[in-house]
């Protein structure tokens, strides 16, 4: 197959770059409307609790509450709480409940059991519910609030919840990846500069990134038409697209180079970097395929849409890589050197001095081996005590309106609003509308609020100016309640036919993964202890649900992808141990990265050291499985751009020490140059205003800095040469008789 690309990028480089130049211009248009169908939130699976509540929610309350907003309305000259705040607030009400789709507001006067006034900050808070079809709409109502809060300019708001923080996700993530392009691209043409000593070898790579992510854009606007996107797949694209696009063309580059020098002709030169470089990247291609696959083995649609995202980027920077860049390179010609930045002869300058690196390590490989081996697991150790949650809106940077109104609910003790508990009493046939139901719900109502880290608790018992026997002649009966003054609350816990009451318990201070498992364990026993039938539900619940279903399947997608690297590289190489060896250093890897993303962003160890905000506590959730499945699969790269090396030198009959040095020689540049490049686009993302992503940022570019430098510069040539001739051996096949290691020399 090789074989016959290269032909085709040898014989008809025009038509080749014509079909690109093509597919990429009609890709531009639907390429940046990709955010379109970027919407999908992290969401707790079907069959689980919270979920279960939901639909009961919305299809038996009056008031189902499927989204709410939560606005801080600032007084700025006006004082909180004066008539004339109030009066400014009045008008906003009313102007909000004429939107069709507002079920209610809720403000510092209305009787919901809890303090949303702070004068001493000059702010209120509101609560609006939406009764919305779908996304789309809650995005459209959404605006319809926005331009509400413009018309009254006394005040000044941060809105967020529901709709609204998906929006500002959007926004973020969007960001994000233009800061990857803008800061990324530069440096790394910096960075080729340097590795290539010319700036038409230094600008191909770039052309070669730009193009993946508009094609696998435009890939994804139309895949999106028929599946749900994660909201960050825009930014993870952009970060693979970069890393990848740039990674695969400098080495088709790196290795055309060679070739020419060797023959001359550029034709031909093109044609065996087609069948030799580009069967290698294809190769390494395909392993980072297996390895994102495990994104996909968790039921979980979140996980799932952006490890199809990821994997259509990485199949077009692959195609890109044997194609277009090859075909583009039999038309220059010699002309890729041209623009030197340096007198020296471009790539060749850093050979010498890997090759002496590399007789260094095979001096003392076992000192090397042990030594990397122990650094690895040292570093690995604080994964042990690592925790996963989702941080909610705590996840976001004080830049966000988001974070903003967390911090102005934690000045009222009043976090939990946005992690509340959602206890649903089921009467089955009976109502509660019956004097013992009635007792039991309002004994229950007092069992909840008396739970220690309970800030308030929304019950139709939620009325302190209300004598509680005047509420028990209320709910004597549908008709009395619904008639009476506690209608809008009725509307709000009691469902329409009476078979559902709900208790919406609010948590005092962070919910961390210790303290809402202890505040749901406490619900529960009281729950119990009433002898109601309950379910929970809630944003805690929803995120334990959706770590469940997450981590549940985690160990199978570990054992299935090192499964599948193992076999594949196995049959690549015709070894044993190869593969073997190279799925344990990358575990050691991961698990290296894994220990510190525990000290820096759970512990906060040296977090100022990176600009990043205060530790949580605790890892966001999804983070651990996408830094498995990326470093697993980038990490193939460089195994196989150095070990395919040392294989062609093996079978051209070279000495295993010969072979390793000589690989290490031609590869370590291209490693070192492809390294610094990723590592500088993942260290862009460490400025993201979202802790997943930051996250990403700091685990990618420490694992791919351990793997560049300690892995695949050490301790892959120590290994090697103690494997000997054992590196090639395979069950059933004759191991060869032991080299003499200074028999034959690469002239290289």
């Amino acid at each position: 197959m090789f074989a016959a690309i290269g032909t085709l990028v040898a014989k008809y480089p025009r038509w080749v770059l014509g079909a690109w130049f093509v597919l990429a211009l009609a890709s531009l248009p639907f390429g940046i409307r990709v955010g379109e169908v970027l919407t999908g939130q992290p969401a707790a699976p079907d069959t689980g609790d919270a979920n279960a509540v939901k639909r009961v929610l919305a299809a038996e309350f009056a008031q189902s509450e499927e989204d709410i907003l939560v606005v801080i309305a600032y007084g700025g000259r006006l004082q909180a709480g004066d008539a004339a705040y109030d009066e400014a607030l009045d008008v906003l009400i009313g102007r909000l409940t004429d939107l069709d789709e507002v079920t209610y507001v809720r403000d510092h006067r209305s009787a919901a059991g809890l303090v949303l006034l702070n004068e001493e900050d000059n702010f209120s808070i509101l609560q609006i519910g939406l009764d919305t079809d779908g996304l789309a709409d809650g995005k459209s109502v959404t605006g319809a609030v926005r331009a509400v809060l413009a018309t009254v300019p006394e005040l000044r708001y941060d809105l967020s919840g529901g709709p609204a923080t998906v929006i500002e996700l959007e926004q973020v993530s969007e960001r994000d990846a233009r800061r990857a392009e803008l800061f990324g691209l530069p440096i790394s043409l910096l960075i080729l500069l340097i590795a290539f000593g010319a700036l038409v070898a230094s600008a191909l790579p770039l052309i070669s990134a730009v193009t993946t992510i508009s094609v696998s854009s435009a890939l994804l606007f139309f895949l999106g038409q028929h599946f749900e996107f994660a909201v960050f797949t825009e930014t993870i694209v952009t970060m693979l697209g970069l890393a990848t696009g740039i990674d695969y063309a400098l080495l088709i580059v790196n290795r055309y180079r060679e070739e020419l020098r060797a023959n001359f002709d550029p034709r031909e030169a093109a044609r065996v970097t087609a069948m030799t470089a580009g069967k290698a990247v294809a190769f390494s291609g395909l392993t980072v395929l297996v390895a994102l696959s495990a994104l996909l083995v968790p039921p979980v649609v979140f996980i799932r849409s952006i490890g199809l995202g990821a994997m259509v980027v990485l199949l077009v920077s692959v195609l890109v890589a044997i194609t277009a860049v090859p075909a583009t390179l039999a038309l220059l010609g010699h002309r890729i050197n041209w623009l030197k930045v340096t007198k020296r002869e471009p790539g060749l300058r850093s050979r010498a001095f890997w090759r002496a690196r590399a007789h260094e390590i095979m001096r003392r490989p076992w000192l090397w081996a042990i030594t990397g081996v122990s650094f690895l697991l040292l570093l690995a150790l604080p994964a042990l005590r690592m925790q996963v949650a989702d941080p909610g809106a705590r996840g976001l940077s004080e830049a966000t309106e988001a974070r903003r109104t967390l911090t102005a609910l934690e000045s009222l003790g009043l976090e939990g609003v946005l992690n509340p508990f959602d206890v649903l009493v089921d009467f089955g046939n009976e109502t509660f509308y019956h004097p013992s139901r009635v007792r039991q719900v309002s004994l229950l109502a007092q069992e909840l609020s008396a739970i220690e880290g309970v800030s308030s608790v929304m019950s139709p018992f939620a009325l302190e100016g209300i004598p509680r026997l005047f509420l028990y002649q209320y709910y004597a009966s549908a008709e009395l309640a619904l008639n009476s003054e506690v209608e809008p609350l009725v509307r709000a816990t009691v469902s329409d036919n009476g078979r559902y009451v709900l208790f919406r318990v609010y948590p005092d201070g962070t919910v961390t993964p210790a303290v809402g498992a202890a505040l749901h364990d406490q619900i529960a026993a009281r729950i119990a202890s009433v002898g109601l039938s309950a379910r929970i539900g809630g944003t805690y619940v929803e995120g334990t649900e959706w770590t469940a279903a997450l981590y549940d399947y985690f160990p199978l997608a570990l054992a299935l992808v090192a499964l599948a690297t193992a076999v594949l590289l196995g049959l690549a190489f015709r070894s044993l141990l190869i593969p073997i060896k190279a799925v344990i250093l990358n575990v050691l890897t991961v698990g290296a990265s894994f220990g510190v993303l525990t000290l820096v962003m759970q512990d906060g160890v040296l977090s100022n050291l990176f600009g990043l905000p205060p530790a949580l506590g605790y890892i966001d959730t999804s983070a651990p499985l996408f830094i498995f499945a990326i470093v697993f699969g980038l990490s193939m790269d460089y195994e196989v751009f150095m070990v395919a090396r040392i294989h062609e030198g093996h079978e051209r009959g070279l000495s295993d020490k010969e072979a390793v040095a000589t690989a290490l020689s031609t590869t370590g540049g291209v490693i070192t140059s492809a390294a610094a490049i990723m590592i500088t686009i993942f260290v862009v993302l460490m400025f993201s205003h979202v802790e997943l992503i930051r996250t990403l940022g700091l685990g990618l570019s420490v694992a791919v800095l351990l793997d560049a430098t300690l892995v695949r510069l050490a301790l892959v040539p120590s290994v090697m040469v103690l494997a000997g001739r054992w590196n090639w051996w395979l069950p059933g096949k004759p191991l060869g008789p032991p080299q003499n290691d200074l028999k034959r020399h690469d002239p290289a």
